[in-house]
């Protein structure tokens, strides 16, 4: 069997091979009957790009246009063949990669028939073929011993019935001559006294009388009855014949029915064993997948946490940005009334420059030292800048408003 699927293989191998090699041969001609369309639309654009430089403003003749006319058309018509053989190059690089695909199917198949050790019931099937061949030879040989005897019986009946059937003639005349010659025959006497014995002997057989007469009637009834027994005895044998005939297929059918419930049973051995194998590796890998869940679960606590602690630190951020505020308008504040006494006092505008100068700088000071207040993230850095720069602009609009109520109050000064 393994020799047989083997052979199958080698055979399937070789024509998938021999199919390779014809789509190889069959590409090399695609492949030159591409360059030659290539070419020839090369040579094509070649008088075509002549005729356009020889062509001269003007209008061409009707040879020309015609010769144009046909040229476009072999043009059209190369470049139909060109794609035509483009398509047909894809179709037998896909039959050629299924091809190769088919053979590489092939080979891993034979290989693993060849790792894979043959099977021990090969041999046990040859030799129960072997011993059933033996065993109908025997049979055939039994029954031809059967038939023989068989023929030889039919025949000793034939002749049995023809003596049958002339038999009381000659006995009649056997009677009559003894009657006759009574006195003289001595002989026929002891041959009556035989028959007379024998017919006794017959009798006590089977009960009947041991009269002379009866004699030769009881001698054919044991001849019919021992024929009848042949007859039975070569009918039991031919039974004893049929019936060991199939005991013998019976014991051919329950070996070879247990030969493949051996072969069943190693198969469902080894897909246990398989089976088992699988299993092994899918706990393995649920194991490993357990390990990867819990790393996950570990993983999005922790980045749960920086999220909680980079919510806090915003909060804590935004609480800093704001009492930085609160100390801007508070310094604000404060320089607009230090602004409003000045110019009260009348005071130069170069000291009230002074203080401006100092103020911004004593913001800038607040901004940079944000760090104090945990203003380590960019965004704060950001912010903390936005708002030092929209300080001129609070100073610009306060020194508005305090020089219009000067100028308000001026007058109420001078009154």
């Amino acid at each position: 069997m393994k020799s047989i699927v083997s052979s199958q293989l080698q055979v399937n191998l070789a024509q998938e091979a021999e199919n390779s090699i014809n789509i190889a041969h069959e590409l090399s001609k695609l492949r030159d009957i591409n360059s030659d369309a290539h070419r020839k639309l090369e040579q094509a654009y070649d008088t075509i790009r002549e005729l356009s430089c020889s062509r001269q403003g003007g209008v061409l003749d009707a040879a020309v246009q015609v010769d144009d006319t046909s040229m476009i058309e072999h043009i059209h018509s190369l470049q139909q063949e060109l794609i035509e053989s483009h398509n047909r190059q894809a179709d037998h690089e896909n039959t050629i990669r299924e091809c190769k695909i088919r053979i590489s199917e092939l080979e891993a198949a034979n290989k693993r028939l060849r790792e894979h050790e043959p099977f021990e019931g090969v041999a046990g099937l040859q030799e129960e073929l072997i011993s059933v061949k033996m065993r109908e030879a025997e049979s055939n040989l039994a029954v031809k011993e059967m038939r023989q005897r068989l023929a030889e019986l039919e025949q000793h009946w034939a002749k049995y019935v023809h003596m049958r059937t002339f038999e009381p003639n000659v006995t009649t005349a056997e009677s009559n001559e003894a009657t006759s010659n009574d006195s003289s025959n001595s002989t026929s006497l002891s041959v009556n006294s035989a028959r007379a014995r024998l017919a006794k002997i017959t009798a006590s057989f089977i009960g009947g009388s041991s009269d002379g007469d009866d004699g030769c009637v009881t001698i054919r009834e044991l001849e019919d009855q021992l024929m009848g027994v042949r007859i039975k005895e070569v009918d039991n044998l031919a039974e004893l014949k049929e019936m060991r005939q199939k005991v013998m297929e019976l014991e051919t059918q329950n070996h070879v029915c247990t030969n493949q419930i051996r072969r069943q049973d190693e198969e469902m051995k080894r897909v246990r064993e398989e089976i088992e194998a699988v299993q092994k590796v899918r706990r393995e890998l649920e194991a490993s997948l357990r390990q990867e869940r819990q790393r996950c679960a570990q993983r999005e606590s922790e980045l749960n946490e920086q999220c909680i602690m980079e919510r806090l630190k915003y909060s804590e951020a935004m609480q800093s940005i704001q009492d930085l505020r609160q100390m801007i308008t508070q310094l604000e504040l404060k320089k607009a009334e230090g602004w409003t006494q000045n110019q009260l006092r009348g005071t130069s505008v170069c000291e009230v420059d002074d203080d401006s100068v100092s103020l911004q700088t004593s913001h800038l000071s607040i901004g940079s030292n944000g760090d104090v207040f945990s203003l380590g993230s960019e965004d704060m850095n950001a912010l903390v800048a936005d708002m030092t720069v929209k300080v001129p602009v609070l100073d610009e609009l306060l020194e508005e408003g305090s020089n219009t109520e000067t100028e308000d109050r001026r007058p109420k000064v001078c009154g």
